[in-house]
């Protein structure tokens, strides 16, 4: 191989290393905190820059250690095999204790939880996506695999694809 190739060669891996290194920050894992290890989880800060980086919704869930509810939920969640095909198309955030955002976004109708709010790829939380089949005086209150599933289905079908760019068209102008 002649030196100007091996260069090239060389100068080529360092960048792809370099990028990789870069990337793996963004997109550091975070704990599943019993929500299921076999879904990519990360931190809020990590989330957004992922969500606006791949395009993706985000799914977030807000819940502490010592909630009887949100350790009812852990299970289900965990176990549901759907849940687990539909975090594919989201970048899922899991949020506990003092991890809770004090941005009154992520409490749209109180501070109860577990709470699963949905935001857009850009970090915008999107308050209309709620738990259609739960409590109305608790929006985001989700008991059941099911009922997060068909949370996961609406928010795919308003924030991925042509349905979201046609609603944000004009936020770019």
């Amino acid at each position: 191989m002649q030196p100007s190739a091996m260069k090239l060669v060389f100068l080529s891996s360092l960048q792809v290393l370099f990028s990789l290194s870069c990337f793996s920050e963004v997109v550091s894992a975070a704990p599943s905190r019993g929500f299921g290890d076999n879904i990519s989880w990360r931190t809020l800060d990590d989330g957004k820059k992922e969500a606006e980086a791949s395009g993706l919704p985000m799914m977030v869930i807000v819940h502490k250690t010592w909630c009887g509810a949100c350790k009812a939920l852990k299970p289900k969640f965990s176990e549901s095999k759907e849940i687990s095909e539909l975090a594919h198309n989201f970048v899922m955030v899991n949020l506990e204790d003092e991890e809770e955002p004090k941005d009154q976004s992520f409490s749209p109708d109180g501070g109860y939880i577990p709470r699963i709010l949905f935001l857009d790829p850009s970090g915008m939380v999107h308050p209309e996506i709620t738990n259609k089949n739960g409590n109305p005086s608790y929006k985001y209150f989700y008991s059941n695999a099911d009922h997060v599933s068909a949370g996961m289905k609406e928010a795919q079908e308003k924030l991925t694809g042509d349905a979201y760019r046609k609603s944000h068209v004009g936020d770019e102008l």
